[in-house]
């Protein structure tokens, strides 16, 4: 194969990089230009001064260079005709035509498509004047999705929290025309995990990639303003394989179909924005090139040449499985396998056996149990020898491996069903259920934990109450003020963040909340009927992790339920619930002699005690159900849990992420408690 192509690549950034990384892998290119680059990319390719949207100039360059094939990067360059440009001139070029990019550059077209073709996706309404799209905003539950529809550089879309923030940036789109004159798309509001699924099109064939996830926010905990991108990484452990194909047949194979009907097909890279809702996968939005950050993840994991997947799509020629492959590489000690083997992409040449397909063989074999089939069948593919085989060295892992118990998605759910409820409850009663929170002092993780219960509140449609005290408030301030809210009858609920300044007896605090309104259910009387089986309130922790061992089936009567942690906020009630279920349970702590001997034994175990990964794997006994309550920060600042999830995950049978896992229950239970205690104070 000869190695003389030249390829010119259109664009600057990392994803422009990720591009040229992979053109420089193949035998086939010579030379590499990319128009502006980088100084990262000049390492590489030759950089040459034309801007990305210069189409004259870069159309002209192509020509006096006899460059065999362009591959154009950001969306800019495509919304400005550039892939129509070169074809017109007979150029080879990967990317989508001007009309095809509006399913980037126009929120409004990609949104008439998919509701036109029953592609998945949330409810909306466009706008371009500022007053009607803020009434309307105004007059749904918020938080509200504002998305700029067109090109913004991954920063027109905004997820206002209530009516000021809505209105600032309907305010800056629609009036100050921040990214220019344009129009605004007001969707609903969906909850659930996101993820990338980018794929090749050419018509209605695609090609799909590797899953992704990035990272908008800019500062750690997703916190701060979207970005174009901070990070990403592949390998998701909350999608599974009917997820994947479900996005790829319904989502992506769909809207290339559309795009063919419409009469402007894709040729290039289809980005879907997706995401994991209670409902299902839904749209949040289309790109029309590869994604950034993601491409520099993804790119690295393809196994064909890209230079061949490129141009077979800027040509329209058709691709190998997935891509291009080589024929007649010699296939040796076959004889030697003791399992089945399917032949798929096999032949005899000059009577020694061959490769002669992109799927060439499967070895097949069984075992007492999935382990036991993994570690039989991995042995003896071991054994044959071609100097071009690859596999995959995780099939079956979604046996192999504990199921995510998604506290996320649960907890949206939940909060959805709420918000039904919470509306309803409008009509028949004249008013909402409220919820008063305090929080005193400036505490960072408090301040996280306010806002999101505040956040909630406002979803599932109550009325909130946010106090803020001073980080030096007395005691006698604090009590004064539960005193206050405990008389107003327009409040159900009340909740005070914890931990308190240390000038403040954080049992005197909890002890002076009415038990009625005592939401997070930490009142001492909660607690003692908890243990005597009166009607009380249940704690909001211990509640959610009940309802994520419901959520894994299990049935409780009978087993042996371990809790390592004695705390009377989380361990001493889950042991409680867990007994009202008629299971066996033992509690410890994480000093408890024999602790491993314990979990071993559990087919529920939970872990509270605040150690980062202090259970390991040989420490759950297989199939088991792990909830981890722990969140801790290594010394590298990640967060964790109290479980070694990468370990125990190749034992349980379901687990709880870190984060993502016992903390959004949390939150949904506290939503749930204050209707309870709305309803109660009715007298239902």
């Amino acid at each position: 194969m000869a190695q003389d192509k030249k390829v010119l690549v259109v664009g600057g950034g990392g994803r422009c990089h990720a591009i040229v990384d992979a053109l420089s892998r193949s035998p086939q290119v010579a030379k590499i230009y990319c128009a502006p680059g980088n100084a990262g990319i000049a390492a590489q390719a030759e950089c040459v001064p034309i801007k990305d949207t210069d189409v004259k100039g870069l159309l002209a360059f192509a020509q006096e260079q006899g460059i065999d094939l362009t591959v154009v990067g950001p969306e800019a360059a495509l919304s400005v005709g550039v892939v129509d440009a070169f074809r017109a001139a007979g150029l080879a070029i990967f990317g989508h035509t001007k009309a095809a990019t509006r399913i980037e550059s126009s929120k409004e077209f990609a949104k008439v498509l998919m509701d036109k073709y029953g592609i998945p996706t949330a409810g909306y309404r466009s706008f371009d004047d500022f007053q009607e799209a803020l009434d309307y905003v105004n007059a749904r539950p918020f938080p509200a999705v504002l998305k700029y529809d067109g090109l913004a550089a991954g920063k027109g879309v905004v997820i206002a929290a209530d009516a000021a923030e809505a209105e600032a940036a309907l305010r800056s789109m629609l009036l100050d025309e921040a990214f220019g004159k344009g129009r605004v798309v007001v969707e609903d509001f969906l909850t659930g995990p996101e993820f990338s699924f980018m794929a090749f099109v050419d018509g209605e064939k695609v090609y799909p990639m590797p899953l992704s996830q990035d990272h908008k926010r800019a500062f750690d905990g997703d916190k701060g303003p979207n970005t174009g991108g901070m990070g990403a990484y592949t390998g998701l452990p909350f999608i599974t394989e009917e997820d994947r194909a479900f996005a790829q047949k319904e989502i992506l194979e769909a809207t290339a179909k559309a795009m063919v009907a419409e009469g402007c097909p894709l040729s290039g890279v289809l980005y879907g924005g997706l995401m994991k809702t209670p409902d299902g996968i839904k749209v949040i939005e289309f790109n029309a090139r590869f994604g950034d950050p993601e491409t520099e993840v993804v790119l690295p994991l393809l196994d064909s040449d890209i230079y061949d997947i490129f141009l077979a799509v800027a040509t329209g020629k058709p691709k190998g499985y997935p891509g291009s492959y080589q024929k007649g590489f010699a296939i040796n000690n076959l004889d030697q396998v003791d399992a089945h083997v399917a032949h798929m992409g096999t032949a005899f040449k000059d009577g020694q056996l061959v490769t002669n397909g992109g799927r060439v063989m499967m070895v097949v074999a069984e075992g007492k149990d999935i382990r036991a089939a993994y570690r039989k069948v991995y042995a003896e593919l071991a054994k044959i020898q071609c100097d071009n085989l690859f596999h995959r060295r995780d099939i079956a892992h979604w046996a192999l491996d504990g199921q995510i118990l998604d506290g996320k998605a649960l907890a949206a759910s939940i909060k959805d069903g709420l918000r039904d409820r919470v509306a309803k409850l409008e009509v028949k009663y004249g008013r909402k259920p409220s919820l008063a929170v305090i929080i005193v002092g400036n505490n960072p993780a408090s301040q996280v934990y306010v806002r999101n219960k505040v956040k909630s509140a406002i979803y599932v449609g109550m009325n909130s109450r946010l106090i803020t005290m001073a980080e030096d408030a007395t005691e006698e301030a604090l009590l004064k003020m539960i005193d206050d809210l405990n008389r107003d009858p327009e409040v159900d609920g009340i909740l005070v963040q914890l931990p308190l300044p240390k000038q403040i007896n954080e049992e005197r605090v909890i002890d002076a909340i009415a038990q009625e309104k005592d939401v997070d259910g930490f009142h001492p009387r909660n607690v003692s009927d908890l243990w005597l089986g009166r009607p009380c309130t249940i704690p909001c922790t211990p509640k959610g992790i009940l309802r994520l061992i419901d959520e894994s089936g299990i049935d409780l009567n009978g087993k042996t339920a371990v809790v390592v942690g004695r705390s009377n906020i989380v361990g001493k009630p889950v042991a409680k619930l867990l007994l009202d279920r008629n299971a066996t349970v033992v509690i410890a702590h994480s000093r408890t002699k024999d602790l491993k001997a314990m979990t071993l034994q559990a087919d529920v175990l939970v872990v509270a005690v605040g150690r980062p990964n202090m259970v390991t794997g040989d420490m759950v006994k297989p199939g088991a159900v792990v909830i981890d309550v722990g969140i801790n920060r290594t010394d590298d600042g990640k967060l964790c849990g109290d479980v070694d999830f990468v370990d125990a995950r190749l034992r349980a049978s379901w687990i709880t992420p870190v984060p993502g896992g016992v903390g959004p229950m949390t939150i949904a239970m506290l939503m749930e408690n204050t209707v309870e205690a709305f309803l109660a104070r009715l007298g239902e």
